[in-house]
């Protein structure tokens, strides 16, 4: 079991974690708008977006951000892609799937260091904290324990980062989740890929790729 304990996270460094660099996790998908997909099950839904796609890149609202999208344009697995977008002052939430025949959902969260305090977050106690988090949701959502596979540091575009792998056991299929934390100058971003492992895999990035192609503008 992932607990806090285990992971080196102490009550009060947790706390300032969750209100300064993580406060997006804890929302998931709660407030995001819906884009794309079905209507009726049946026919493509319009993605009517905050930000905008343009030539498989999608570019945030304010033009902070673009990051790759899992389904290239004109595919049949994009026509049916559902898209989620929530904004803050705090930071952004985007989520790309699942998609016509792909249930991978490929997420991007973006934590704005906005206070002195989130400056001097040790970056791996932020990482665990995301760990921790992750595993806190998952448990609750697929009623299993997530396994902790490998965490391992890395420099992704000349910044200090992470790559971690869960896996999980969710009503008789295996779930795998790629998550990638990446320390920016000014914001954290967390990069989650959930796949189910056996089922199908039409994107055209994986994990590493999605988040190697994400660039502050």
């Amino acid at each position: 079991m992932l607990t806090n304990k285990l992971l080196g996270i102490n009550g009060d460094n947790m706390d300032i974690l969750r209100k300064v660099v993580l406060v997006l996790i804890s929302t998931f998908v709660v407030g995001c708008s819906t884009t794309g997909g079905t209507i009726g099950g049946l026919f493509p839904a319009p993605k009517l977006l905050d930000g905008k796609i343009e030539k498989d890149i999608y570019f945030s609202k304010d033009n902070e951000f673009k990051i790759a999208i899992p389904h290239k344009e004109g595919t049949y697995e994009f026509t049916y892609l559902q898209i989620k977008e929530q904004y803050s002052d705090l930071g952004a939430y985007i989520s790309f799937g699942p998609a016509a025949i792909d249930p991978s959902i490929y997420r991007l969260e973006i934590g704005r260091k906005l206070s002195p305090e989130s400056h001097k977050i040790e970056f791996e106690s932020a990482v665990n904290a995301v760990i921790a988090n992750y595993s806190e949701q998952l448990k609750r959502a697929y009623k299993s324990e997530p396994k902790l596979i490998k965490k391992d540091k890395t420099m992704i575009n000349g910044n200090q980062s992470y790559v971690i792998k869960l896996t999980q056991d969710a009503q008789n299929q295996k779930l795998e989740h790629d998550v990638i934390v990446i320390n920016y100058p000014n914001m954290a971003a967390i990069f989650w890929v959930q796949k189910y492992l056996g089922r199908a895999d039409k994107a055209h990035i994986n994990a590493l790729e999605f988040a190697q192609s994400f660039k502050v503008l």
